[in-house]
């Protein structure tokens, strides 16, 4: 395959060797590849992710059947595309992709940029009649990168690369996310280091820019092709001028601005065969590439790689007073059923992957805290958290309870509150409280005191609504008769002043 030129699809992500295992994101994975039922008996290569597709290279079962005879001629590489999940595993029948775009051509490999609908696109450039006429597997091939768009369900060419040339080679295209820069690979004279180098160019103002040759330190002496660039930061490529022999193994660079990080093997891929076309789905969990190490359908398989990020989670949790904002000494904390200790005022514990746990306080003289923490799809690291508690009041005034003039409905913005005093009952779950509500002068004496317990009873039936149990809380209306300043019947006083009288008060009964 490396010696027909033909230079088969794109590549993926960072990978750098270490201990064993690969730097993926700045993470530490572990790669694990599997066989697909994506491969028959002659060379099956060049994955690529087009929206909820896996795209790649084959050939047709009747021209499976021609090599196999020993027909070489008029055969061509097709492009195929299988369903994907959301997860990017293939779960679909393979189906024929852009045939009358690529009747006649060999087609693949593909790059597609989601923001702007366009699909790269590598065809064999048969402009050269002295390549036409020949037959494939002894000709150079050359190759060209044209663009296409899905118009209407079809798609259809729109342009190609302005550096497309009939006496050498453009192709394996990989775009970023913008669509404004393309790499690709190539082996135009008098620009590169070696048989293929890899190249970028930058488009702007809808014109592409020069090629511009990536250099020496993704460059070799040997062939170097199929680049991938992974959400703009990764280069992912295959080369056979880094090692001991002549097979293509992966390598991959970190992308940081302008500079190039120093590529390292994929060591957990590379074969004693050749290993390329590396994908790896945006979910970060399933990947595609090509090799042809021993063990295989054919010439060229396609193989999945299942990817473990592999690291941890570490948390780091103090208790804090909500009035003075200070860390609480001999703070008591549980994470579920499991007592944490502290040092220095820091609880420290190490968290399972993909698990979600409740922190809560247990202590003795205060108003105790909870909070739900997760790592459900969140990266590995430190993850810092705060319990707020405060000291126990007998009495605690309620802000922001209101109720409609004259009615004891609850309100959605009381529930609010209320939602609160729900938290701190279900934190402290040894508590029995009193729910009072007050009334302001305004009205009579016994009017007002039915109507402070029509709120009251209201309020408790919205917490034991939510959960807590209904001899835990009782409710009371004290109408006006525990005014909190001079604003009794006859005094005047302002609308704020009447305000403040016309409270809800959470009174702790009893604490075991």
């Amino acid at each position: 395959m490396k010696k027909l030129l033909l230079f088969l699809v794109g590549i993926a992500p960072l990978m750098l060797t270490a201990q064993n295992k690969c730097m993926y994101f700045e993470k530490m994975v572990e790669l694990k590849s599997e066989k697909t039922n994506l491969n028959t008996s002659q060379s099956d290569f060049g994955p690529a992710f087009v929206q909820n597709e896996l795209w790649y290279s084959a050939y047709t079962a009747e021209e499976i059947e021609m090599l196999n005879s020993g027909t070489k001629k008029k055969i061509y590489y097709n492009l195929y595309s299988s369903a994907t999940d959301a997860k990017g595993n293939v779960i679909g029948d393979k189906k024929v992709e852009m045939a009358d775009i690529s009747e006649g051509y060999h087609a693949g490999p593909v790059s597609y940029c989601a923001a702007t609908g366009e699909l790269f696109v590598t065809l064999s450039n048969f402009e050269n009649p002295e390549v036409r006429n020949k037959v494939y597997q002894k000709a150079d091939i050359r190759l060209k990168v044209i663009i296409a768009k899905n118009q209407g369900g079809v798609w259809t060419k729109v342009g190609e690369l302005p550096f497309n040339d009939p006496t050498y080679s453009v192709g394996h295209p990989s775009v970023t996310s913008t669509g404004d820069t393309l790499y690709f690979a190539s082996d135009i004279p008098d620009k590169g280091l070696g048989g293929t180098d890899i190249y970028m160019a930058v488009r702007q103002n809808g014109t592409w820019g020069e090629m511009i040759n990536l250099g020496d330190k993704i460059n070799t002496s040997g062939d170097d092709m199929f680049p991938f660039i992974y959400k703009d930061k990764l280069l992912i490529f295959a080369s056979n001028g880094r090692g001991s022999g002549d097979d293509l193994d992966l390598y991959a660079a970190g992308l940081m601005g302008d500079k190039i990080m120093e590529p390292n093997a994929i060591s957990e891929l590379n074969s004693d065969g050749d290993d390329f076309a590396f994908v790896i789905h945006p979910t970060e969990e399933v990947g595609y590439y090509t090799s042809d190490k021993s063990g295989g359908e054919g010439s060229d398989d396609i193989y999945k790689v299942l990817i473990t990020k592999l690291g941890k989670y570490e948390l780091e949790l103090v208790v804090k007073d909500r009035k003075t904002n200070e860390i609480v000494p001999d703070a008591k904390v549980q994470l579920d059923n499991n007592w944490l200790t502290a040092s220095a005022g820091v609880f420290k514990t190490e968290l399972a992957k993909e698990t979600t746990y409740t922190a809560k306080t247990d202590m003795d003289g205060y108003v105790n805290d909870s909070k739900s923490l997760t790592t459900v799809g969140k990266p590995f690291g430190v993850i810092k958290e705060t319990l707020w508690v405060e000291k126990v009041r007998e009495k605690i005034v309620l802000e922001n309870i209101y109720y409609d003039f004259d009615k004891w409905n609850i309100l959605p913005e009381s529930e609010v509150e209320l939602d609160k005093l729900v938290k701190i009952m279900k934190d402290n779950p040894g508590w029995k409280a009193e729910l009072g509500s007050h009334t302001d002068c305004r009205g009579s004496d016994a009017y007002n005191e039915i109507l402070s317990q029509k709120r009251s009873d209201s309020a408790v039936a919205y917490i034991v609504s939510k959960g807590i149990s209904a001899d835990r809380i009782i409710a009371k209306g004290y109408g006006e008769t525990q005014l909190v300043n001079k604003c009794d019947d006859g005094v005047p006083c302002s609308a704020a002043e009447h305000r403040k009288n016309r409270r809800t008060e959470f009174i702790i009964l009893e604490k075991n």
